[in-house]
């Protein structure tokens, strides 16, 4: 029901009264990117004004017959003065509070880069200081869980595009901090150190996933070597790893029809399209440990480079920045890490053929423990950073 007589009032992000809404990147206490044109979108009824402005910056524009709406901001300078975004439609108005400008990262991967800061070397003392990093903000992008469980009902109604990751914008605090990715949190003090900027550091890393899980659908169409993997039954093909279909008929029980995060596509449709055309500034890749269980290196090759190729597309940036964390140094002798040292070298040479694209070599920094996750997270978000500054 529209009331006409009440202005409408909202501060959280991707809030919505009645019709106006704004889509899930933009929200209380972000950081918009700097220097580049940022395009604010939502949905709002057919045919009305919608009216968004952002310090001296106004933009009127008019939603479809869709319901959307897309106002371009134009390329902004760095500032640390938080102000409001407003979004204004007849009666209803939405406010984010608080927004910064700056640059903004996206870490993404597996469960070395979605590691916490709070269980990393160092990382609990790190967590307790983050209210003074009062210019970063973090937009923690949750998964369904992907450990040994069975899903409840609850989550098993998650897993759709609309509500599988979950998060919102937020300022630095011991909680905040502590629960985002250990490697992104400390490359974005680096450079939020080294430059003075504002920083947004936005993670959607997954445990145990695989590439295909994150590769566009329009990418997985385009090549025959991934159409079966669109069928419903990509639980039973082998082009999955056998320890990610292991995992997800645990997960999913008796309803093995249901989507799964390790679902070929659905990470990136659930996870990075609502991201269509946001300006980042780069993306941290730290994944391989699942695709490297199989002993193919054209194929992992094809898919870290159709990976790169789609985000790009997507994100509208032919050019955006990818760093690839190579695959660490672990001690053991698990039959499923046989083949690591053969992905580091598809790793490199992915790296070293497509333009734009940075490895961080980190075999040396791994450690002993047959355990997957080396928990000293410092030094790999220094080569990280070292690679952004060159």
């Amino acid at each position: 029901m529209r009331i006409w007589k009440t202005m409408w009032l909202l501060t959280a992000m991707g809030a919505s009264a009645g019709e106006l809404s704004v889509a899930r990147p933009f929200g209380s206490h972000m950081v918009l990117p700097m220097g580049n044109p940022v395009a604010v979108h939502g949905e709002a009824t057919p045919g009305s004004k919608v009216s968004v402005r952002f310090g001296s910056v106004s933009k009127d524009v008019v939603a479809g017959n869709d319901r959307k709406w897309s106002a371009v901001l134009p390329p902004l300078p760095a500032s640390k003065d938080g102000r409001n975004l407003e979004i204004e439609s007849g009666s209803e108005k939405v406010v984010l509070e608080d927004v910064l400008v700056g640059r903004v990262y996206l870490f993404s991967g597996q469960s070395n880069m979605d590691f916490p800061l709070s269980r990393a070397v160092g990382g609990k003392e790190e967590a307790d200081k983050a209210p003074g990093q009062t210019m970063i903000r973090l937009f923690n992008l949750t998964s369904a869980p992907t450990d040994p469980r069975t899903y409840d009902g609850a989550t098993l109604a998650r897993l759709n595009n609309k509500d599988h990751f979950q998060g919102a914008w937020t300022t630095a605090s011991p909680g905040s901090a502590g629960s985002i990715s250990a490697i992104a949190w400390w490359v974005g003090t680096m450079v939020q150190g080294k430059t003075g900027m504002p920083v947004g550091i936005v993670e959607n890393a997954v445990g145990g996933s695989e590439t295909e899980a994150w590769l566009p659908r329009e990418i997985l169409e385009s090549r025959a070597e991934y159409r079966s993997l669109l069928t419903p039954k990509w639980l039973e093909n082998d082009k999955v790893s056998a320890w990610a279909r292991s995992r997800a008929k645990q997960n999913l029980g008796k309803e093995l029809s249901a989507n799964h995060p390790f679902k070929p596509g659905f990470l990136f449709e659930s996870g990075v399209r609502d991201w269509a055309g946001f300006p980042f500034e780069a993306v941290v890749w730290y994944q391989g440990e699942t695709n490297a269980e199989r002993h193919d290196d054209s194929g992992n090759g094809q898919l870290i480079r159709d990976l790169i190729q789609g985000w790009r597309g997507v994100l509208g940036n032919r050019e955006l920045p990818f760093y690839l964390v190579q695959l660490p140094r672990i001690g053991g002798a698990d039959p499923l890490r046989r083949y690591w040292p053969e992905y580091r070298e598809v790793q490199a040479r992915v790296a070293k053929a497509v333009p734009g694209v940075r490895l961080v070599v980190t075999q040396d920094l791994g450690w002993d423990s047959p355990d997957v996750h080396p928990p000293d997270k410092v030094p790999v978000a220094r080569r990280v950073f070292e690679a952004m500054s060159r």
